[in-house]
């Protein structure tokens, strides 16, 4: 049953020309959507209360801002980001579509949606968000992007010309587009943010790896990881750190899995895939996305491939 549902949803998304909605259309379909493309219904994402509380906080203050200056871009962008951190998707994007018929040369809000639309398993129109902003900011200033949830040492580290091609090329794995994945993530290295640069290198890699896995590309996989430092201070991107050494072999399967997050886990699943032990992939993948109030998106993707082969 669950499949069935699947393939209805691929029906309804791809079939529908989704990558060339109207922002209209784009929201009525972000409403529709309801459960994930294996069928699980969505649930309401709550966190501790104390953490639900400062988020909820936060998108208040969103929506007066809103209310006094309606006319602003950043205004828009933060509202719809406050929802999404509530897991309040089809809102969140129907205020960066709101925000998009007033500035509809907007960056920010293409590269804001297109994340909030990925989440919501709308795959094609993501990516289609993603190349529009990418092309409104190829001839502007670079700037940091502002983080909406702090890391520890509070401070932004990545900027919009690395993160709309980086979350391209992420997005890409879900349609299977593996040679966009590559391409995507060598242009969001490109960017030179040097303090930091570690912190981009290691994510990139990670997605590249599962890019070159998924080709066939083996050698070049593990090249892309090789280099990568075992030990290294980070300021936000420690478990990718972790996952991409669990990949170089620094931990054992049964070792990682005792600590590993929701990441870790993918990793552990896609490598199982590789190796050719489907059985437990698709294990860890279901738990993944059972665990998730909305699933979680790159396991359901890798589902939804595996079903219709």
């Amino acid at each position: 049953m669950r499949f069935l549902c699947a393939f209805v949803f691929l029906i309804a998304s791809f079939g529908s020309g989704a990558f060339a909605q109207s922002h209209d259309e784009v929201v009525k379909e972000a409403y529709a959507i309801t459960q994930t493309p294996s069928g699980r219904a969505f649930r309401e994402t709550r966190y501790n209360p104390e953490v639900q509380k400062e988020l909820e906080e936060d998108l208040e203050i969103a929506k007066a801002a809103m209310e006094i200056a309606p006319d602003r871009e950043d205004s828009y962008a933060w509202l719809g980001r406050r929802y999404g951190y509530l897991g309040m998707l089809p809102e969140a994007i129907e205020v960066f579509s709101d925000g998009l018929k007033k500035f509809p040369e907007s960056y920010k809000l293409y590269r804001y949606r297109g994340r909030h639309l990925a989440r919501n398993y709308q795959w094609d129109q993501a990516i289609s968000d993603y190349r529009k902003a990418a092309d409104l900011i190829k001839d502007q200033p670079d700037s940091y992007e502002p983080n909406g949830i702090a890391n520890a040492l509070g401070l932004t580290i990545s900027t919009f010309k690395q993160n709309i091609p980086y979350y391209l090329a992420q997005t890409s794995m879900a349609t299977g587009d593996y040679e966009a994945v590559i391409s995507g993530m060598d242009e969001a290295i490109k960017v030179p943010v040097l303090f930091a640069y570690m912190e981009e290198l290691i994510p990139v890699s990670f997605w590249k790896y599962m890019a070159y896995r998924k080709m066939g590309k083996d050698e070049l996989a593990e090249a892309t990881i090789a280099d990568i430092p075992d030990t290294y201070n980070l300021i936000e991107n420690d478990t990718y750190h972790e996952a991409v050494k669990y990949l170089k072999g620094k931990y054992s399967r049964e070792e990682f899995l005792k600590t590993a997050d929701t990441l870790g886990k993918y990793a552990v699943a896609m490598k199982d895939h590789f190796e050719g032990r489907n059985k437990q992939a698709i294990k860890i993948w279901n738990e993944l996305t059972d665990a998730g109030p909305r699933g979680y998106w790159p396991a359901e993707a890798e589902l939804l491939m595996i079903s219709r082969k």
